[in-house]
């Protein structure tokens, strides 16, 4: 990502604006928040929605992060098929991001 850019306070039903690298900027929304650090944003695409779920749960062993994503709407089979690389690496850098966060 190149940025994410919140119009208003954190929260369920907050929007704003992103940016990928290379890409153009799309409208998304905090769609989800829930107890502890859990929270899923939704970007509109072109046919579809994309949502991101982000979870963290402490555990015996340490923080346990969750990233999962998932493609909805009329054009979401061609998107899935689309992005499926480049959301598989954005989630991977978006989970190690936030694993650091999460224990520094």
């Amino acid at each position: 990502m190149e940025y994410f850019n919140l119009s208003e306070p954190f929260g369920a039903g907050a929007g704003g604006v992103l940016k990928t690298v290379g890409g153009q900027e799309s409208p998304f929304r905090i769609t989800t928040v829930g107890p502890g650090f859990v929270y899923a944003d939704t970007t509109e695409l072109d046919g579809a929605e994309l949502t991101v779920h982000h979870e963290a749960v402490e555990g015996l062993d340490g923080t346990e992060v969750t990233l999962s994503a998932w493609v909805d709407g009329p054009g979401e089979a061609q998107l899935a098929r689309e992005m499926s690389d480049e959301v598989q690496h954005s989630c991977e850098r978006d989970l190690a991001a936030l694993a650091a966060l999460l224990e520094g």
